[in-house]
């Protein structure tokens, strides 16, 4: 029970933290090479964490988990903590918090 609760939240944080981070970095402004790539980069990262919460949700819980707190950890180098970059690393610390308490035989979500 608690396994599925952590792997809800975890992904929803991950998930607005993600469309949080690419809607931040498509709206941002500035025209340089240098502000064009970090932005690009801001904005893939936001993609890779909705996938990192999907996947949190459907699949692999731990691994879901550990690239949401992997795309957490540059965006916060990136943004200076930014509160979209908070919520992707606090959602991946959930799905692998989720991951630990799920038992070993469990092969697939039990729904």
């Amino acid at each position: 029970m608690f396994a599925k609760l952590f792997g809800i939240a975890g992904f929803l944080l991950a998930l607005v933290g993600g469309g949080l981070m690419g809607y931040a970095a498509l709206t941002a402004s500035g025209l340089s090479v240098t502000s064009v790539v970090i932005r690009a980069i801001e904005a893939l990262l936001g993609l890779g964490a909705i996938v990192a919460g999907i996947m949190m949700y459907t699949g692999p819980m731990r691994f879901g988990g550990m690239l949401a707190v992997l795309g957490g950890i540059i965006l916060l180098v990136l943004t200076s903590f930014a509160t979209a970059a908070i919520l992707v690393f606090v959602g991946g610390i959930l799905g692998i918090i989720g991951a630990a308490f799920k038992p070993a035989w469990w092969k697939f979500w039990k729904r």
